[in-house]
């Protein structure tokens, strides 16, 4: 538990938060994480709730961090309770290529995350954002067990991807969000971690299905109107961000889904209630574009295909929540 701790002698003062270290319990090279991305994008198409490639950069910039700091030193992430990303600000010289060239105009302009700690609740989520890539990378298993049956092969020592076990990572991750819990209040990556781990419950297909789901979307649920999620965004004007509204609504409607369906797999009853809820539905977006910086939601490109929809796109969320409302 001490990676938890930016000092080695932790006092009772001193509140659990990133480190490198704790980083480093992720041992990934680029390349492979870059081969889990891929995967992970294929199968959140699916299954889609939070913004892709928001989350990607957020993972990104944690390793970036990790690699840039020390146990002592580091930024604070700048997450707060929306979950965007902090951006540096913009100098003179950027404003006037953004008015002459147009580099950065526009309702959702881009910017880069900077490389800063992460809380300990995103940390958790990509954690399970792993273990849940490890299931997918069918190559990594047969690589692993290869070398199970030849750890030295060609001079080369198992290296730490191999070591980097799905169920060591989806541990990992339920770890961080109980140490997160006991110091923190709750937020959207806490929740985006849960539903990543349910997921990877779901496609492992091992026994504990039965009687370890059910709770944890029962706890999902509970968590999600803790936070009022339950209510719309809208009902509390200038609280939240444009990117913000969109995830709350997202982010509940995915567990909705997950209630529902996994409720009456259990022969259970759904703990939400369809009339105490006002949360509508998520709009659908550009996901290329969507991002924290956007002050209007970026419509949907026109599809080419009237029976193939854009990946960009969000329609497919949005008919999954309407099959289920």
């Amino acid at each position: 538990m001490s990676v938890y701790y930016s000092s080695h002698s932790p006092s009772f003062a001193d509140h659990p938060t990133v480190t490198p270290s704790l980083v480093a319990h992720i041992p990934l090279s680029l390349r492979r994480r870059q081969k889990m991305y891929e995967s992970l994008e294929e199968l959140l198409k699916m299954h889609p709730c939070f913004n892709w490639k928001h989350f990607k950069d957020r993972s990104e910039s944690m390793f970036k961090w990790a690699s840039e700091s020390d146990d002592v030193g580091g930024a604070s992430f700048g997450e707060g309770r929306s979950g965007s990303v902090a951006t540096t600000p913009t100098t003179k010289a950027d404003l006037a290529r953004a008015i002459f060239f147009g580099t950065s105009s526009g309702p959702c302009a881009q910017r880069a995350p900077a490389a800063q700690r992460p809380p300990i609740s995103f940390f958790a989520a990509a954690s399970a954002a792993f273990a849940l890539g490890g299931l997918l990378d069918k190559s990594a298993d047969e690589q692993a067990e290869s070398l199970r049956s030849d750890p030295v092969r060609n001079g080369k020592i198992i290296s730490k991807d191999t070591a980097s076990a799905p169920a060591v990572l989806f541990a990992l991750s339920q770890q961080a969000l109980t140490v997160f819990e006991n110091s923190n209040t709750y937020d959207l990556d806490y929740l985006v971690a849960m539903i990543l781990q349910v997921l990877y419950v779901l496609h492992e297909g091992k026994a504990r299905l039965a009687h370890n789901l059910l709770p944890d979307v029962g706890k999902m649920v509970n968590v999600a109107r803790t936070m009022g999620l339950d209510s719309d965004p809208d009902d509390f004007p200038g609280k939240f961000t444009l990117f913000e509204a969109e995830l709350r609504r997202r982010v509940w409607w995915d567990i909705y889904y997950y209630d529902l369906f996994i409720s009456d797999y259990m022969g259970r009853a759904p703990l939400i209630n369809d009339h105490e809820c006002s949360t509508r539905l998520p709009m659908d977006v550009d996901e290329e574009l969507f991002n924290p910086s956007c002050g209007a939601l970026p419509l949907p490109r026109t599809s080419q295909s009237a029976l193939e929809p854009n990946a960009s796109d969000f329609k497919y969320f949005r008919l999954k929540c309407r099959y289920v409302f």
